[in-house]
Formats: structure tokens, sequence, C-alpha cells
């Protein structure tokens, strides 16, 4: 989600485009899901052998759990951030984080927003293989780049986009995504920000990275993960 300009810095309309994006950001994980349905419709199919959610298990707030320590020494959470909801079944429980936070860089006038939003899925009644490997080959064939994040879960990848925004090619939107797969626990940490040609002030891809690693063992040690 886009940077934008402070309310007195130099980029017009920045903070009109982070309340739009603010409302993208919530509806992402449908929206993916979507897509990865519409790649392997089998995905549905609740025939396949149900994985174990091992030392799994759900937390109301799941950021407030986690702390997001690595980020948190980064940005500052905007007012009434990060919102956060869990949900519980008998056939999945749901933790769902959301929120907007900010910097600004020492000698800088402009003000970097960036978005996180973390959703963490335990399956107890169909197999979660199936849908791991459908948003890898959504993230592929949206032509993300993908490597491998080792020493996380059973199986674990960045998903990475740098691409201009449709309405003004100066302006690029970056989108980081962490997913993770461990038995029937599935996890999804999506960072984004944005950048000006010329007028870059977020952060290295690798300090990011780095952050969502860190900030991610530490979430999944708060809901029983090794």
């Amino acid at each position: 989600m886009p940077g934008g300009a402070a309310p007195n810095g130099g980029r017009g309309g920045g903070l009109r485009r982070n309340a739009v994006w603010a409302f993208v950001g919530a509806i992402l994980a449908s929206v993916v899901w979507t897509g990865t349905v519409a790649v392997v419709p089998g995905i549905v199919d609740g025939r396949s052998a149900v994985k174990g959610i091992r030392g799994y298990h759900a937390v109301d707030r799941i950021c407030d759990a986690g702390k997001l320590t690595a980020f948190r020494g980064k940005y500052r959470m905007v007012d009434n951030y990060p919102l956060e909801h869990a949900g519980r079944s008998d056939s999945m429980d749901v933790m769902r984080c959301y929120a907007l936070m900010k910097r600004t860089p020492d000698g800088s006038e402009t003000t970097d927003y960036a978005t996180l939003d973390i959703r963490v899925e335990l399956h107890k009644a169909v197999d979660s293989v199936p849908e791991f490997a459908a948003m890898r080959q959504y993230f592929e064939q949206q032509k993300y780049e993908i490597t491998d994040a080792p020493g996380l879960g059973e199986e674990a990848y960045f998903a990475y986009g740098d691409e201009p925004t449709s309405s003004d090619k100066t302006f690029h939107d970056i989108n980081h995504y962490l997913q993770v797969r461990d038995g029937g626990m599935t996890y999804s940490l999506y960072w984004t920000d944005n950048y000006q040609t010329g007028k870059n002030h977020t952060l290295d891809r690798e300090t990011v990275r780095k952050a969502m690693l860190d900030d991610t063992r530490d979430m999944l040690k708060a809901i029983g993960g090794p």
C-alpha cells in the first residue's frame, strides 16, 4: 500500500491513496482466494487427507500475542491500529490482524505509510496442502518473484512484486508476501508500501524480509509453534 505525504508534505493526494488502499488491503485475502480457486478448482474438494494442526491454537489478538517487535522497531502504528479478530469453528479457526503503520526517515519531510496484513488458518476438516500449492501457483501466474524461506514450517516462501500503479506510472506498489504451511496451519504475512520514482523513502527489500521473518517466528511461537 502506498506511502503518502504527511499532512504538510509534498505528495499531493498521497493520503487519499492511503485511504483507498487501506480498504483494498482489508479485502485482499478474499480476492487472492478467488484467484486460487480459479487456478485450481479442486482445492474445494474435501476428500484429501486432513493434516493435523499439531500444537497450534487460536488466540483472540494474534498481533498482540506476537508483539511485532521487528516492525514496531521501524514503524509506528497509526492511531486505532492494529485491527484484530479471530473466528473459531469445528472445521477451521481463523486469526486476522491488519495494521496501518508510518515512519518519517531522518532528514525527510515525507512520511512513509505501509500496511501489514496477517492471516492464520488452522484447517481441521480439509487438507491444507492443495490450497497452499494453489496460492503459490497464483503468485507465479501473476509474475511475482518467488524465493524459498527456509526454517519455517514444512514449506515456506516469499512472493515479491514491484510494479507501477495504473493511474500514475511514477508510483510503484511494493508487495511482500511470506507464506508458511506447517501441517494444517497456513500463515500469510502481507506487507505493502510504495514509492515514487526519484523520491524513494521506503525500507530496502532485505530489511523488510528480515522483519517479516523475525516477526513471523514470534507469531508462530505465540500460537503454539516450535
